[in-house]
């Protein structure tokens, strides 16, 4: 039965493979495209480890499976609309969150190896720095030197919030084995993995040997803002589940995931695209015999 959540779905679902399979992955290529045109590896050795051939193959693996799981989420849109409707539709316009929810996780693959790639990339360069001149960054790295406190403290505070809803909808019970505790504890082990990837990104070795001390710290206030910025939606996330349980309007959950995967991507990829552009960012030290900073 086609009801106006179906609709609502529908639409959630098509910014959800236009979002991560088609505008996100086009952007990135439009990136590694620029750069490899306007910074060849014959004045910018430096920037490539290992062969053009070698970059050329990446980028071609990265646009191919970009362009396969956006093709497999039209079929998913298929199978839901014509194909499986009576087994994931019911009267209230019900569809199985997990569809969004194992879309999503494949379309954050390509983004996932593409990170990988990228660590493996900056450990190449480590390997093949010699007999560079190395000064050091005297300036200090605390948190608030990269976001300002405003924002730290507004998405401790919706984290904060977030767990004394779920204990106040469950009435104040606080046993370990119930389901606010468990989802508590989820909650808050999800925020200490962004502290301490934020941690390691403000004190841990410099990943990228040859990056200037003004890009490192571009990076930094980047990521970290991107952190907060996820954990926010994290939080607005889990107030909205409750809410949504409360409630009974389970058949919104598929929409709800889909909307939210969708915000995590414009709220972490977008934001380091959008803060580290590409003709801000010192390409100098790519040259043959620059000094690292």
């Amino acid at each position: 039965m086609l009801t106006s959540s179906n609709v609502i779905f529908y639409i959630a679902f098509l910014g959800q493979i236009f979002l991560l399979s088609y505008y996100y992955p086009g952007k990135i290529l439009a990136r590694i495209k620029f750069v490899r045109e306007t910074y060849p590896p014959a004045e910018y050795p430096r920037l490539y480890p290992k062969s053009k051939k070698h970059f050329l193959v990446g980028y071609k693996r990265f646009q191919w499976a970009s362009r396969i799981i956006m093709a497999i989420g039209f079929v998913i849109l298929y199978m839901i609309m014509f194909v499986v409707d009576q087994a994931t539709f019911a009267d209230d316009g019900f569809v199985s969150e997990a569809f969004p929810a194992a879309y999503g996780m494949l379309q954050f693959l390509p983004l996932m190896a593409l990170e990988i790639s990228e660590f493996s990339q900056f450990k190449q360069m480590r390997e093949a720095q010699v007999g560079t001149t190395r000064t050091a960054d005297m300036r200090r790295r605390g948190l608030f030197n990269f976001v300002t406190p405003r924002l730290f403290f507004l998405a401790l505070t919706l984290f904060l919030v977030a767990v004394a809803y779920d204990f106040y909808v469950q009435d104040l019970v606080t046993g370990i084995n119930t389901d606010s505790m468990l989802r508590a504890l989820i909650l808050t082990a999800s925020n200490l993995f962004l502290v301490g990837l934020g941690t390691w990104l403000m004190i841990g070795k410099k990943l990228n040997p040859h990056q200037s001390a003004d890009d490192r710290v571009k990076h930094i206030g980047a990521s970290l803002r991107s952190f907060l910025y996820t954990s926010m939606a994290m939080s607005v996330f889990w107030m909205v589940q409750i809410t949504d349980d409360i409630y009974d309007l389970a058949f919104l959950d598929a929409t709800i995931l889909s909307i939210y995967f969708q915000a995590i991507a414009f709220l972490s990829i977008g934001t380091l695209l959008r803060t580290m552009k590409l003709k801000d960012l010192d390409f100098e030290v790519y040259r043959d015999n620059p000094a690292a900073t």
